[in-house]
């Protein structure tokens, strides 16, 4: 899961020219990417290491990265 987030973010930056700022992810994406950081305890670390925040959502089938923007401030979900 790690390896496939990082892919997406990579993928988005180049095609639109900026780094996404957060990762769409159902609970069980959620679940698989925490096992792949057994040392890492906290959400808050797990958003440091993907370099964007995480939003949780049911309805997400496959995670999706964006850019979210409000006026000129950057909305942060985590």
């Amino acid at each position: 899961m790690l390896s496939h987030i990082v892919s997406l973010v990579n993928n988005y930056e180049h095609h639109h020219g900026l780094r996404p700022n957060v990762v769409y992810m159902n609970e069980t994406h959620y679940g698989y990417l925490r096992e792949e950081l057994p040392g890492v305890r906290d959400h808050s670390d797990v958003v440091a290491i993907l370099g964007v925040d995480i939003a949780l959502s049911d309805g997400t089938l496959n995670p999706q990265v964006a850019t979210v923007r409000f006026a000129s401030e950057n909305i942060l979900v985590s």
